[in-house]
């Protein structure tokens, strides 16, 4: 009898998730969302310190957007992407957009209204994360209300705090693109759900905004956004008529807020170069295409069913036909152009990047509690499948195809987890609502908390405690692969303040330290952890790899003026003596160095840091 109470509870929900409610109703999740952004800045009250006292990066990303805003600030074109003290005098190109830009300058002019610039630009690192994951919180409320319910709104917000992106992608400091990618992805899904009821066919154009704006910042959720945009067209070849103002709506939102996103950050003189990991060209194409295959494939709506999937096929092939015979390029990986050498020395160490068996080979602890969780949120997305009807049913399995998707893609690629984590949360609602229904006739405080448990236990925070302690492959922790796994003071924002004393020019240094010197100093860098930098990186490495005596031609022929570098545990060393015992880096690491370059003692730094003396005659 519960169980069945439960099914209709979920199925009618679906039909009218945005009923009205008492005004003491609506108070709950906006109490959740402020007790659930207190919590989380609470258990991240060091770093958020550290931010404020110190100005702390604590990722690469984060030093290098920064750069970017101060130089864009300081007069730099709109368009104008190049970051000029990388690989200098040249500069690189970047491939990452303003949009993000244009949310941190605002912060940065109000709090420049009552602080100084330095504790103006702290504060806007604090707000910009803090900001989005308010947005994430109250996002989980409005999509727990189209999944499950509007009882379930609370249950939403805290399914998002327990998943533990915040520690990831949302912490005080965290400006880079992922928290708005997240979030946009996450509304994008919550908004065509509700779009399945054909009287909310509307929220559709919403979805298709969301998927333009992640676009216009990065191409991370591409995968994604690939699925998500071919649901409006099966929805109407399986539906007809019915679902047109879903088909219709999605590409107009997506076709109109795309095209303004592509002339707010794209400049003209780049407006029909290909570049494949960026928006341009191609993937307006695809996208202006794909939005007026929807609109012809909307007038086939009284054709019978096979018809409009046959259609459907043609005009989606169709419309991605140009960017496949146009630019081939960009259906390789954005990677495939990496040099090898920076690749075997870089890229393939970047935790990011790694699989999922990889990184269970190296941190087993860390890969399970990114997976368990996400496979938890699959089930209970399944779940909600098996126990609604109707709209409700094809909700809880959209959504459980999006997780599916997310698991596969992560699992090549672990930065996908936290693009998948928020939306796995969403799937933990179906099994906590219905423990909750299925107590109800016992006490609604009783049901409620029970539900509350359910939440908790089968959500990564839940994960976490139930997680064994399980060791690092033998001999991991000192292998050159933990040199990029394992923050230590050479990642450190603390250990570059004695080198912001060093005078302006280019320094050879290891790629991951680029973005903090260049955040932190006035120096110039040849190397820095971005796929775009292929000539810098490669300079940067050959110098390093190479004998002394080469290394010095190189250094010299490359303009250099230092060469730093920095130790502290034995990966780091460990790193350095991979190059070849007879390598500049190892040389330098074994106390060695040549009489080329001049030692230059600076306290409170593991750098070791070295000025490149002038030629002899």
């Amino acid at each position: 009898m519960h169980q069945a109470q439960s099914i209709v509870s979920l199925d009618a929900a679906a039909r009218n998730p945005t009923r009205d409610l008492p005004a003491r109703g609506n108070v709950g999740p906006w109490l959740a969302v402020a007790c659930a952004l207190a919590l989380s800045l609470v258990l991240q009250q060091t770093r958020l310190l550290t931010v404020w006292r110190g100005g702390g990066f604590f990722d690469t990303d984060d030093a290098m957007r920064m750069v970017q805003v101060r130089d864009l600030l300081a007069g730099q074109g709109w368009y104008d992407m190049t970051q000029w003290r990388l690989d200098a005098p040249g500069g690189v190109f970047m491939h990452w957009s303003r949009l993000v830009d244009l949310l941190l300058i605002p912060l940065l002019k109000f709090f420049g209204l009552f602080l100084a610039p330095e504790q103006a630009e702290r504060a806007a690192r604090i707000a910009f994360p803090t900001l989005f994951f308010a947005l994430l919180l109250s996002g989980g409320a409005w999509a727990a209300r189209i999944f499950a319910g509007a009882s379930a709104r609370v249950y939403g917000v805290f399914a998002i705090l327990f998943c533990g992106v915040f520690f990831w992608q949302f912490p005080p400091g965290r400006i880079d693109h992922h928290a708005p990618q997240i979030t946009l992805l996450f509304f994008a899904v919550a908004a065509l759900a509700r779009a399945f009821d054909p009287a909310q066919g509307r929220w559709a154009a919403f979805a298709g905004a969301c998927i333009a704006a992640s676009l216009g910042i990065g191409l991370e959720n591409l995968p994604f956004f690939a699925l998500i945009a071919a649901v409006p067209g099966l929805l109407f070849a399986w539906r007809g008529v019915e679902a047109r103002k879903l088909l219709v709506f999605f590409a107009a939102g997506l076709a109109l807020t795309l095209a303004g996103v592509f002339l707010l950050t794209v400049g003209p003189r780049h407006w029909l170069v290909p570049a494949c990991d960026a928006l341009s060209a191609p993937y307006l194409a695809g996208a202006l295409g794909g939005a007026a295959a929807y609109g012809l494939l909307a007038l086939c709506g009284r054709w019978p069913a096979p018809a409009r999937f046959a259609a459907l096929a043609f005009l989606g092939a169709a419309a991605l036909a140009p960017v496949v015979l146009l630019w081939p390029e960009c259906l390789q990986s954005p990677y495939a152009a990496v040099d090898p050498v920076v690749r075997s020395l870089w890229l393939d160490h970047v935790g990011e990047n790694l699989t999922l068996r990889a990184d269970f080979a190296v941190l087993p602890n860390a890969a399970l509690l990114m997976a368990v969780p996400v496979l938890i949120g699959l089930f209970g997305a399944l779940v909600g499948a098996c126990t609604s009807h109707g709209v409700a049913r094809g909700r809880w399995l959209f959504l459980a195809a999006i997780i599916g998707m997310g698991f596969a893609t992560a699992c090549l690629s672990l930065r996908v987890f936290a693009s998948t984590m928020p939306l796995a949360a969403l799937g933990l609602l179906a099994p906590a609502v219905l423990v909750r229904q299925g107590l109800s006739a016992r006490g609604g405080l009783l049901s409620a908390a029970t539900g509350f448990a359910v939440l908790l236990v089968t959500s990564s925070f839940g994960v976490a405690l139930a997680l064994p302690e399980l060791p690092p492959a033998e001999g991991v922790e000192n292998s050159p692969d933990m040199f990029w796994r394992r923050p230590n003071a050479c990642l450190d924002s603390a250990s570059y303040t004695s080198l912001a004393d060093l005078a302006p020019g280019l320094a050879v240094a290891p790629v991951s330290a680029g973005s903090y010197l260049l955040a932190h100093t006035n120096l110039s860098v040849l190397a820095a952890p971005y796929h775009r930098n292929n000539h810098g990186n490669r300079a940067a490495l050959d110098i390093l790899r190479q004998p002394p005596a080469l290394a010095e031609s190189l250094a010299r022929k490359a303009g250099a003026n230092y060469v730093l570098l920095c130790w502290e545990t034995p990966a780091d060393l460990a790193y350095y003596r991979a190059m070849g015992s007879d390598s500049l880096a190892a040389q330098i690491a074994a106390g060695k160095a040549p009489r080329w370059l001049r030692p230059l003692p600076l306290a409170g730094t593991p750098f070791h840091v070295f000025a490149v003396s002038p030629p002899s005659d």
